[in-house]
Formats: structure tokens, sequence, C-alpha cells
């Protein structure tokens, strides 16, 4: 079941991916070093297209490498992930030889997905952009770049991507791509419509990163806690196979098996519920849409303390962004900051990471103040806390680095993360 990963490179100059040049850069890096013997790689297609195999070495973790020198049209049913200007796709267009590097994934899928942009920002400077075959999406060189440089891995989304089907009329099919290269199952529902297919495109989401983060698949029929969409109703989901999926939806006109080419008809499962507690042993299961009524009020899906460190590490790391836009002093620019709060004595566990034991809130930045050697975060808050009695909407509160969990800045030309700083040019 688990596929290579290859991403297709578009160089910014086509010189930077003769091989030699290639070798030569990896000849001269301290953190990539090949091991064992250089070999020349056949195309499986085409046996014209100049190829290399060779095992490469990042932090002590070996991945087997192929190269291949080629050109690809990004294809029009790509999801382009990544702000691209004009004058950017001008530059992609003019390019007639790209570079694919391949590898197979280990158990650690993030990791993996981390060192193949590693490899690739060694290896072809300049990148313009990425296709991401397994994932079927077009993302920014200049991501590539901040991520590979990163300390912190990506998002573990960026394995995957949810594409929406649809039709002449309001059904909508969705289903991933990209996990195979995990050796996981792709998701999908069946028989979504265009009022609820972004709230079930969360649903998936949730549960593909759940899986990535786990490091192993959902089995058919094992239960996986997503959300309470309620205080008395909770999500609970699960997967059977598509064809058994299928029997739930007799009246699907998207999704059977006649619209199915190999690669959506092979290790893909279709997500389900238990709508209640005595139906997971008897794997009893119903359609998705039976909780539609109750998705998409506000639903806070569960992110695990592994995520939410993630991100924590994220925003500290690429703090300076926001220290910088803070002292441009323009008005029209508006910070938010996550903080990480400590809960009340009242709902301390005692026998859990008090770390994990905080309530992750956002305040609007005021000010940055100089104390020592160290900035302070001058921030009011934007919500009533539910686990912080003390704290109101409104409340002001001084805070470091290290209280720092997220981050968004606001500018008249749109909306910045750590995730997407690089586009803030600063």
């Amino acid at each position: 079941m688990r596929e290579k990963s290859c991403m297709i490179v578009v160089p910014e100059n086509e010189e930077d991916i003769r091989i030699e040049k290639v070798l030569a850069r990896l000849e001269n890096s301290n953190d990539i070093k090949m091991t064992g013997e250089l070999k020349k790689k056949k195309n499986e297609e085409d046996d014209d297209i100049p190829g290399v195999a060779m095992t490469l070495s990042i932090d002590g973790r070996e991945y087997k490498i192929a190269l291949a020198v080629l050109h690809v049209e990004i294809p029009e049913f790509f999801r382009t992930v990544h702000a691209f200007s004009d004058l950017d796709f001008q530059k992609i267009e003019k390019i007639q030889v790209d570079m694919c590097v391949e590898m197979e994934y280990s158990k650690d899928f993030l990791t993996s997905y981390h060192d193949q942009l590693r490899i690739i920002n060694l290896l072809v400077p300049g990148h313009l952009a990425v296709m991401d075959m397994p994932s079927e999406k077009v993302i920014s060189g200049r991501w590539v770049k901040l991520a590979a440089e990163s300390q912190v891995p990506p998002a573990p989304r960026y394995l995957f991507t949810v594409q929406a089907i649809s039709g002449d009329g309001d059904e909508v099919w969705l289903h991933t791509h990209g996990l195979k290269r995990c050796g996981l199952p792709e998701l999908e529902i069946l028989g979504s419509n265009k009022d609820m297919f972004n709230t079930h495109y969360s649903v998936i989401e949730s549960m593909a990163v759940r899986m990535i983060e786990n490091e192993e698949a959902l089995q058919p029929y094992e239960p996986m806690f997503l959300a309470w969409l309620t205080e008395d109703i909770a999500m609970v989901t699960t997967v059977v196979d598509w064809r058994e999926g299928l029997k739930h939806y007799p009246d699907v006109e998207l999704g059977k098996a006649e619209d199915r080419d190999e690669y959506h008809s092979q290790d893909t499962e279709a997500v389900m519920l238990y709508l209640h507690e005595d139906d997971v042993d008897a794997k009893k299961v119903e359609r998705v849409q039976f909780l539609d009524k109750y998705l998409g009020h506000n639903t806070m899906f569960m992110v695990s303390n592994e995520e939410t460190n993630r991100m924590r590490k994220l925003a500290q790391e690429r703090i300076e962004y926001v220290k910088t836009i803070m002292d441009l002093k323009d008005p029209d620019v508006h910070v938010l900051l996550k903080i990480g709060l400590q809960v009340d004595k009242e709902f301390i566990d005692p026998e859990s990471d008090p770390e994990t034991q905080k309530e992750h809130i956002w305040f609007e930045l005021k000010e940055i103040k100089k104390k020592l050697l160290k900035e302070v975060f001058v921030c009011e808050l934007t919500q009533k806390p539910y686990y912080v009695k003390k704290m109101d909407e409104g409340s002001i509160g001084k805070y470091t680095v290290s209280d720092v969990t997220d981050w968004i800045i606001f500018t008249k030309e749109g909306r910045y993360t750590p995730d997407d700083a690089y586009m803030l040019n600063l």
C-alpha cells in the first residue's frame, strides 16, 4: 500500500538542476550526506530521461532517493495552496526542465516529509514551486525554503489534500490524496452536499491528522473520538471499506464503483459514525450526515498535545516577524497572540502534565516593551476564558515569548500566520 513520495521541483534557473551541480551541493553539505554508491537509474516510462539513485543520511535517518530531470506541466486539477503572483506563474511557464525528487517515507511520516523538503532545498536552490504529486498540490518555493530551514516540521495537513468532486446537482464526494505515501488508506465521505462539504472536509482532515500523528492507520470499525458537538453528544467516527460504505448510501450519484479509477478503488476507506456507545461492539455504523444538524456550529475538533506543541514551537521560532511588524507602528496592522493561560486550581488534574492543562486563548497585542534582555508583550484579552475565572474580555496582561502558542498578523494586504510568514517580505 505504501507509495513513494515524488515531488517535482521547478527551478528558478534550469542550470541549477544539472546533475553535476546537484551532486556538488551535496558534497559540500554538512547536514545531508550521501552514503553508499551513486547509481544511474533508468526511468520505467522513458529510458531517455537521465536519473540517479542514492542513499542520503539526515541526522542519522537514511532514505533511498531517486533524482530525474524531466519536464512536467502543472496539472489543471492540482490545488495551489500558497499565493503566487502573476510574475511567479510567468517564470514557472518559461521553465522547460524540472527535477523529480522521489523517496520512500519511514514510519515517522511528518519527519520524512520535512526531510524531503530539506533535501529539495539543498539540491535545488532558488526553486520557484514544488509539485507534490501524491497530494496533488502546488506549494511555493519560498514556503519550502522557510519550512526546510525551520527546526519545526510543517503541519500534518501538508501531507495530504482533501478533494471535493461535484456533479450537476448538489452532491459532493470528498476524498483524500497523499496518505498512501505514509502507508495509510485514503479517506472519503460519500453523499456530502454544497452546504456541508466544508464541515465534512474538517472531519476528514481531523481524522487524517490523527492517523499521521499516531503513525498508524485506524482499523476498520475502530472508534475515534473527534469532538464534543454538545455537552451530551460526542462525535465518534470510524472507517469501513468504501464498498461497505456505499451500502449505507444507496442513492448517491458520485463515488460508485464505475466512478473510480485504480487509485480510488484500492486502499480507500469511507468515514462513518457511531451514534451510541453500544454500537461500537455491535459494529453498527451510520452515515456522517446523521450529525449534520450539530456540525458546523463552532465545532471544535480535538487537537492533540503533540500538534499544540508543534504550533507553539513554530510560533515562537518565527516571533521575529511579529516584533518587526510592530516596530513599523503601522495603524493598519493588528496582531493577535494566542497565550497559554494556566487554568484555575479547581480544574487541574494533579496526575497530568501542567503544560497540557492550559487554556489557549487569543489576545490583541497592544505594544512590546523592552525589559532587561527580553521583550514583554502587553496584550488585551479578546474573549472570556472558561477555566480562568479572574480574567474577562478586555483584561490586560503582560506575557513573554515562552507564553505564546500561536499568532496572526492582519494587514491591508491579508492575514498571515507562522506557517505563511514568508509572504510578509519584512
